[in-house]
């Protein structure tokens, strides 16, 4: 299984984390109970593909999985050429959110691959490596399945419906990795040793700008305590994690789990630290302060718009007011708070975009980041507000659309282009950051030498940035 790869940028790479695919992670750990050997490829230097034949010469897979999103589908594209011209006979099947959104076209688009897997791709994935193993498959009752027939013609198979019981899942397969090789983003590593896991799965709110529901679904699925608590326990006890990210779109929805799991974490020694994702409607001044004595340290909130006509427009669902008393509740429990926005949505004005920055402000989080405005393909913005000649026919296309090293960026809004979305988006980062008063913040929030260090990495990483993007 192989994690297609993408670039953060010029400096990016250096300074933020690599992340376990815990995607693949959950595939190798349900396959194998099966009696299939799995092997999840983690390049070692900076010769990807070097490395990925060693693997493939020793390893001999008869199926290659690629998890691509979409920065990486083009060099996904490219992982299933080098397999295909070193083997013919190695089958290849991508997986992941751009997959899911694009589907068949992903197929056109890409002659050397065989399969894809559309949404939760465990049991399709198990179904698939068993019709193959029958010498004879026959993969029209595999739900999920894109392929192609005899004729080369291309068949989507109906989807799949979602895993009801998520505790039936294995935890990820993390002893297939060095797990030593694999860092958080710096300003939301909080110990010696980290990880990401995930409580839940799928999202209920369907914003136009996000497509993280179109591989788990719309449905808030959720794993219990008990269950959550015995994943912890082996992060601790045999990889010796001490800081966890939960990457869960929203920890917090569902609130007696929350404080369940808080109480759990409480009682537990050596429990490690965490962080979070939530939504400013399921936090209160309470819930932070149980979060803060069960080890959370840092929690996340997608603002987006100080506009609140932008927040309707976009389907986010909150408000300002209640951002403000979310973050001052965390910044009161002694928590450090992170808030995003997004700049250039398609309904933006100058005079909306500079709201955005003042409610940030105001609002008054320990680290905010603007961001221009991406339009992924699955969302809203992608299918009802991009030009249609704009939207990529083939993977070159897709290389110019979405790669994270693309400057200039895509523009949905009539009054700005990509190129003053982004210097937009920039400018906001700085005068958020060279502001005193924010320094002295951020510096409240500081608890060691280490602390200081860290974020003192995710601001150069800032600065960076800022200073490639003037």
């Amino acid at each position: 299984m192989v994690e297609a790869p993408y670039s953060y940028g010029p400096h990016g790479n250096t300074l933020v984390g690599a992340y376990f695919p815990l995607g693949l992670g959950y595939l190798a750990a349900y396959l194998r109970p099966h009696g299939y050997e799995v092997k999840i490829f983690q390049p070692l230097g900076n010769d990807f593909y070097a490395e990925l034949q060693r693997t493939i010469d020793t390893f001999r897979p008869s199926l290659v999985g690629i998890s691509v999103m979409t920065p990486s589908y083009p060099n996904a594209v490219k992982v299933c050429e080098f397999i295909k011209n070193k083997d013919e006979n190695i089958k290849t099947i991508m997986g992941g959110h751009h997959v899911s959104a694009v589907r068949e076209e992903v197929l056109v688009q890409s002659p050397r691959t065989d399969f894809l897997a559309l949404g939760e791709g465990e049991i399709t994935l198990l179904e698939l490596l068993t019709a193959l193993g029958t010498g004879l498959p026959d993969f029209s009752a595999i739900a999920g399945l894109v392929w192609r027939d005899a004729s080369g013609s291309i068949v989507v198979n109906p989807p799949r419906g979602l895993i009801q019981d998520i505790d039936s899942l294995p935890f990820p397969a993390r002893d297939l990795v060095d797990l030593d090789r694999f860092r958080v983003h710096s300003y939301i590593d909080f110990g010696k040793k980290s990880a990401t896991m995930i409580t839940s799965r799928g999202c209920p709110f369907k914003c136009i700008f996000c497509s993280s529901w179109i591989t788990m679904g719309a449905r808030y699925r959720y794993r219990s305590v008990g269950n959550i608590m015995r994943e912890i326990r082996e992060l601790v006890e045999t990889y010796h994690i001490d800081h966890l990210v939960f990457e869960d779109d929203t920890i917090t929805l569902k609130r007696d789990r929350i404080l369940e799991l808080c109480e759990a974490l409480i009682e537990m020694p050596n429990a490690p630290s965490w962080y979070c994702l939530s939504r400013v409607d399921n936090l209160d001044f309470p819930l932070a302060q149980k979060m803060k004595a069960a080890g959370c340290r840092m929690v996340n909130f997608g603002i987006e718009s100080g506009s609140p006509e932008i927040l309707k427009k976009i389907g986010k669902k909150i408000n300002l007011s209640r951002a403000k008393e979310a973050v001052t509740a965390c910044n009161r429990a002694g928590l450090r708070t992170q808030c995003t926005f997004i700049v250039g949505f398609p309904f933006d004005t100058g005079t909306t975009m500079q709201m955005t920055l003042e409610a940030a402000i105001e609002i008054g989080p320990t680290i905010a980041i603007f961001f221009p405005l991406t339009p992924y393909p699955g969302t809203m913005v992608f299918d009802n507000y991009l030009d249609p000649a704009l939207v990529p026919k083939n993977v070159g296309e897709w290389e110019r659309f979405l790669m994270t090293d693309n400057a200039s960026g895509i523009s949905l809004n009539k009054q700005f282009s990509g190129e003053e979305i982004n210097k937009i988006a920039q400018r906001w980062n700085r005068k958020f950051y060279l502001r005193p008063k924010q320094w002295l913040h951020m510096l409240k929030t500081m608890t060691s030498p280490m602390d200081f260090y860290r974020l003192g990495m995710g601001g150069m990483y800032l600065l960076q940035n800022f200073l490639v993007n003037r």
